[in-house]
This record gives C-alpha cells, sequence and structure tokens, in this order.
C-alpha cells in the first residue's frame, strides 16, 4: 500500500502512478517531475492517482516538492506529469 500524494488516500501500489525528480541543465538548480511509468527510474519517487483532479491538488499542495525532498530546490516543474494526463483526455 502507497499514499497518493494528491488526496492523501492509501491504494494499492498497481493503482498509483510513480514520479521522479529529474534534475535540469547543469548551471540551474531546477527540477522536473517526470512520470515513472515502468517504475524503474532511480531515486526517490513520490505516488499519485492517475487522475487529474488527485495531480491538481498535489500541485496546488506543493506535494511534489515535499514528497521527493526538494523544498530547498526552488521551483519545481511539472509539466510533464500534467501533459501525461492531457494526453488521456
Amino acid at each position: 500500500m502507497r499514499t497518493c500524494v494528491g488526496c492523501r488516500r492509501r491504494d494499492e501500489q498497481s493503482a498509483l502512478l510513480r514520479v521522479v525528480a529529474v534534475r535540469g541543465p547543469a548551471d540551474t538548480d531546477r527540477w522536473t517531475v517526470v512520470p515513472d511509468e515502468r517504475r524503474r527510474a532511480h531515486g526517490r519517487g513520490a505516488w499519485v492517482h492517475p487522475d487529474p483532479e488527485c495531480v491538481r491538488i498535489a500541485i496546488a499542495r506543493r506535494a511534489f516538492g515535499r514528497a521527493l525532498r526538494l523544498t530547498q530546490a526552488g521551483p519545481v516543474d511539472t509539466t510533464a506529469v500534467q501533459e501525461r494526463f492531457e494526453q488521456q483526455t
């Protein structure tokens, strides 16, 4: 069981999408949150329901930065996760 960073409900791992943070260009301290569909990417992951509303809640709460421990890094880019859900609709 994993906890969704958006709605904070616990659910089976198979029902959640894993996201990880990827470092931006070397001259910036910017991080990008990207979906990890295969659940194989290195590093700390966060889990969210594959539901656009749940992702919006996580972004509004700034939950990705906290869950991935990026609070000192400044703004976190979540467009890759948002685009993944726009493709579904």
